[in-house]
C-alpha cells in the first residue's frame, strides 16, 4: 500500500508538470507519477515555446504562478516578437530553447518544491470509493496510492502507436512504452474515447547544412523575456534559417502517398489539420510546391537541427530523399527520422469547465488526452487542472476563466462545448475579445485568480495592483495634459509624415496617430514620469486603442448578459419539442450550464437559442 496524498498527477509532460507544481505550491501533498523521471517536460517535437496564441498562454501561465515562462527564459537561444506587422492584440513572443536543458530545469523545480514527490511507474487503474468518487490510483506493478483528487495528463501515451511508412509498433513516444492499461480502465469506467494522430519532423546534423543557401533570422535586437521574474536580454549567436521545398520535393512525396500511414485522406485517426504533415500539404494543395522550412537549433552545444515544416510519417528512406531535394540540405545527414504517432484521447465534452470529469468527482484531465496539440495548450490546461484539483481537495469552488478574460478560458470553453474532431490548436483567430486579453496585460488580468488560489504571493499581487494603478494614472495624465505647437514639434511631425499641430491639444489625442509612439513625444512632454518598458507599452496601447477597447468592453457586457444566464442542472432538453431534434440531442448530451455555453454547441441554431430563452424563463417561474 502506498502513501496518502491530496492530489496525484498522472503523467510528467508539460501538462502534468504544471499541474503537480501548482498543486504543491498551494500547500497540498502532491505525487507526480511518470513513466520516466528522465523525460519530465520533454520536448519531443519542436524546441520552441510561444508564437501566435501560444505566447499569450505562456504569459497567462506565468500570471497564475506556473513554470513555463520562467523556465523558457532560463534556456532561450533565440527570441523574436511575432506579428509585429499587426496590432497589439495579436503580438507575442516566440523563443527557441535548449531542448534538453528545459526538461532538466523543470525537473529541478519539481524536485525542490515542498509537498511534491515524484514516482516512476505506470498507472494502470483508477480507484473509486463507494460513492463513485476518485480515491486513488493503482500502478501496473500493483502499488496503490490513496488521494482525494487525480489529474490525468498522459499526453500521447494512451494506446500509442508509432507509424513510419509501413512500419508500426506500440509506443507513447519514440523509445518509450505506451500506457494501454489506463486507456482500457477509462473506457471500462464509462469514458468515451477517440483516436488522433500527429507527426514530428526529422532532425539533421547542422554540419551537413549549406547555410549560405538559406535565409537567416536573427533574434530581435531588443531585450525580451516571457516571465515577470526574468530580466529581459538580447540573444546573439543562435539563428533560425529559412529554406523552401520545390517541385522536386513535392514530386517525391506524390510518388509515396500510398506509403504515408497517417495521410489526412487515408488515416482512420484525425491529424492536426492546422499544423499538417508535409505530405498532407502536398495532397491538399496540389498547385503549391513552395512550402516554408525552418531550420531551428535544439541546443547551444548540440549539432541537432529541428526541421520545422517537414512533419512526416513517410518511410525513412523517403525522408532522406525529401530533405536532400531542398536547397541547402542537398548533403544533409539525418540524426533522427521523423515519425507519426496515433493515440487515444477522451472526448472533452465529458468534462466540466473546471476540467473535472462529469462522471467521476475529483478526477481531472489536462493536455493532449483532452484532444489538444502543443506544449503551451497542455501546460495551460495543466495549471488550471492542478489549481482546480487542489481547490476540490480544499472544498473550494473551482476557478473558471471566461472567454473574455483569457486565452485559457477560450481553449477550455471550446473543448468542453464544441468537442474536437482533430487535435485542437489555439490561435488568435479563435479569440473574440483579443484586444482585451493581450500578451502584455496577462498579469493584470489574472492576478486576482492567482492570489485567490494561493499560487502567487501577496507581495507579487500588490506589485501588480501598483502597476495597474500607475498605468491608469499615466493614461489619465495624458488625457489631461496639453501639448503645444512649436517649430521643433511640427518639424518632427513632418518627418513622421503626419500633419503639423495647429493648436494646443491633449497628448493622448496626438498619440492616437499611427505614426507616433509614446517615446517620440518625450522631448515635448517634460513632466512625464520615469516608467518601466512594460508599463509604457500598456499606457500606449490603452491610449492608442481606447475607442476599440471601449467597444469590445461594451460587447463583453452584452455577451455576459446571455453568457451568465444559468441553465438548471436537470433542465429537460430532450422533452422540449420546440427545439430542433439535433439541438435536443446535443444539449441533452453535453448539459451546458449557461445559455452562453449552449450557444456555442454544434447544431444549436439562433432560433433554438431564442426558444430556449423563453423556456428557461417559463421554467424559472414554474419553480
Amino acid at each position: 500500500m502506498g502513501c496518502n496524498y491530496d492530489v496525484i498527477v498522472v503523467g510528467g509532460g508539460h501538462a502534468g508538470s504544471e499541474a503537480a507544481y501548482i498543486s504543491a505550491v498551494m500547500g497540498l501533498k502532491t505525487l507526480l507519477i511518470t513513466n520516466s523521471i528522465h523525460h519530465i517536460a520533454l520536448m519531443p517535437c519542436n524546441p520552441a515555446i510561444g508564437g501566435p496564441g501560444k505566447g499569450h498562454v505562456v504569459m497567462e501561465i506565468d500570471a497564475l504562478g506556473g513554470l513555463m515562462a520562467k523556465v523558457t527564459d532560463q534556456c532561450t537561444l533565440h527570441i523574436k516578437k511575432v506579428n509585429t506587422g499587426k496590432g497589439p492584440a495579436v503580438q507575442t513572443l516566440r523563443a527557441q530553447t535548449q531542448r534538453d536543458q528545459y526538461s532538466l530545469i523543470i525537473r529541478k523545480y519539481l524536485e525542490n518544491t515542498p509537498f511534491l514527490s515524484i514516482f516512476q511507474g505506470e498507472v494502470s487503474d483508477l480507484i473509486l470509493n463507494s460513492n463513485g468518487e476518485i480515491s486513488g490510483v493503482k500502478t501496473f506493478h500493483g502499488i496503490r496510492f490513496q488521494c482525494r483528487s487525480v489529474v490525468i495528463a498522459t499526453g500521447t501515451f494512451l494506446n500509442g502507436v508509432i507509424k513510419i511508412g509501413e512500419i508500426s509498433y506500440p509506443a507513447g513516444r519514440q523509445g518509450e512504452f505506451p500506457a494501454n492499461h489506463l486507456s482500457q480502465s477509462l473506457r471500462q469506467k464509462g469514458f468515451e474515447t477517440g483516436r488522433l494522430n500527429t507527426c514530428t519532423p526529422p532532425r539533421i546534423d547542422k554540419r551537413t547544412i549549406d547555410f549560405k543557401k538559406c535565409d537567416e533570422q536573427k533574434s530581435d535586437d531588443l531585450p525580451l523575456c516571457f516571465s515577470w521574474e526574468s530580466t529581459p536580454r538580447v540573444y546573439e549567436g543562435s539563428s533560425v534559417f529559412l529554406t523552401r521545398t520545390n517541385e522536386n520535393t513535392c514530386e517525391i512525396i506524390r510518388k509515396n502517398f500510398d506509403r504515408s500511414p497517417l495521410l489526412y485522406h487515408f488515416s482512420d485517426s484525425s491529424p492536426v489539420r492546422e499544423c499538417p504533415s508535409l505530405e498532407d500539404k502536398v495532397y491538399r494543395f496540389p498547385d503549391r510546391v513552395s512550402h516554408l522550412v525552418f531550420l531551428e537549433p535544439e541546443g547551444e552545444k548540440s549539432n541537432e537541427i529541428y526541421v520545422q515544416g517537414v512533419f512526416t510519417s513517410l518511410p525513412e528512406e523517403t525522408q532522406w530523399q525529401i530533405l536532400r531535394s531542398i536547397s541547402g540540405l542537398e548533403n544533409c545527414h539525418i540524426i533522427r527520422p521523423g515519425y507519426g504517432i496515433e493515440y487515444d484521447f477522451i472526448l472533452p465534452t465529458q468534462l466540466k469547465l473546471s476540467l473535472e470529469s462529469k462522471p467521476i468527482p475529483g478526477l481531472f484531465f489536462a493536455g493532449q488526452i483532452n484532444g489538444t496539440s502543443g506544449y503551451e495548450e497542455a501546460a495551460g490546461q495543466g495549471i488550471l487542472a492542478g489549481i482546480n484539483a487542489g481547490r476540490y481537495v480544499q472544498n473550494k469552488p473551482a476557478i473558471i476563466l471566461q472567454r473574455d478574460e483569457s486565452y485559457l478560458g477560450v481553449m477550455v470553453d471550446d473543448l468542453i462545448t464544441k468537442g474536437v474532431e482533430e487535435p485542437y490548436r489555439l490561435r488568435t483567430g479563435k479569440v473574440e475579445y483579443r484586444l482585451l486579453i493581450r500578451h502584455s496585460n496577462a498579469d493584470v488580468r489574472l492576478a486576482e485568480y492567482g492570489y485567490q488560489a494561493g499560487t502567487i504571493s501577496l507581495n507579487r499581487y500588490r506589485m501588480i495592483q501598483e502597476k495597474k494603478n500607475i498605468i491608469a494614472q499615466e493614461v489619465k495624465r495624458l488625457e489631461n495634459t496639453n501639448i503645444f505647437p512649436s517649430v521643433d514639434l511640427n518639424r518632427f511631425l513632418e518627418k513622421k509624415h503626419t500633419n503639423p499641430l495647429p493648436e494646443p491639444t491633449r497628448i493622448n489625442s496626438l498619440l492616437t496617430r499611427p505614426q507616433i509612439n509614446y517615446y517620440d513625444l518625450s522631448p515635448f512632454d517634460p513632466d512625464r514620469p520615469f516608467l518601466s518598458p512594460d508599463i509604457l507599452e500598456e499606457v500606449e496601447i490603452q491610449t492608442k486603442y481606447r475607442g476599440y477597447i471601449e467597444r469590445q468592453i461594451k460587447s463583453v457586457n452584452e455577451f455576459r448578459q446571455m453568457e451568465n444566464r444559468p441553465i438548471p442542472p436537470h433542465f429537460p432538453f430532450d422533452q422540449l419539442k420546440i427545439l430542433s431534434r439535433e439541438a435536443q440531442e446535443q444539449l441533452q448530451a453535453l448539459r451546458p450550464t449557461t445559455l452562453g455555453q449552449a450557444s456555442r454547441i454544434r447544431g444549436v441554431t439562433p432560433s433554438d437559442l431564442a426558444a430556449l430563452l423563453i423556456l428557461l424563463e417559463k421554467f424559472r417561474k414554474e419553480e
